[in-house]
């Protein structure tokens, strides 16, 4: 039996493909999530993605897996799906055609590789804020760089922020609160 080959898109194939929708930020503009609809499958591929990326959220069972993509000096969230790639926040059609094509080029990179790689199929949750909110001080310091502690359990769950940002957490309360 061959093995297929990963489908490889062009520039001018992925930015036609390319969907922005207006993301809700406090930037005044320039603010979108890019999805990109594939004409073939990634499922069995994510097993084989999870370990190389730090994974913010995987479903193995429902076949999404969502990581922070480092980029260009920018962090970029990824959501991964049976057949969707979602890109966020981009600036604009280019920036998510660009950043598209290099993760894309990551995945081809992965197919190939694939027989060496050893899959994960662990799932990955991480917990949501108001759980990590109720083991924060709740003094509003801002010696982690946030307004508020909610502020900063919203960004530790979202993996924005670590837990070890908040001088007024010991280490027992930060392993008991497994991310």
């Amino acid at each position: 039996m061959e093995e297929k080959s990963f489908p490889s898109l062009s520039k001018e194939v992925i930015e036609s493909r390319i969907q922005l929708e207006q993301a809700y930020c406090h930037k005044p503009k320039g603010c979108y999530l890019a999805r990109i609809s594939l004409d073939f499958e990634l499922s069995a591929l994510l097993p084989f993605i999870r370990p190389q990326v730090k994974a913010l959220y995987y479903e193995p069972e429902a076949g999404i897996l969502i990581f922070k993509w480092p980029f260009k000096d920018n962090f970029y969230k990824v959501s991964l799906t049976k057949d969707e790639i979602k890109v966020g926040i981009v600036r604009d059609r280019p920036e998510a055609g660009e950043v598209i094509g290099h993760l894309l080029a990551f995945l081809s990179r992965i197919h190939a590789q694939r027989r060496e790689l050893k899959p994960d199929f662990s799932p990955v949750k991480r917990p949501p804020a108001l759980a990590i909110y109720k083991i924060l001080p709740k003094s509003n310091c801002r010696e982690c760089g946030e307004l508020s502690c909610l502020a900063f359990a919203g960004k530790v769950s979202m993996a924005e922020a670590e837990l070890t940002d908040c001088p007024h957490l010991s280490e027992e309360i930060i392993k008991g609160l497994s991310l």
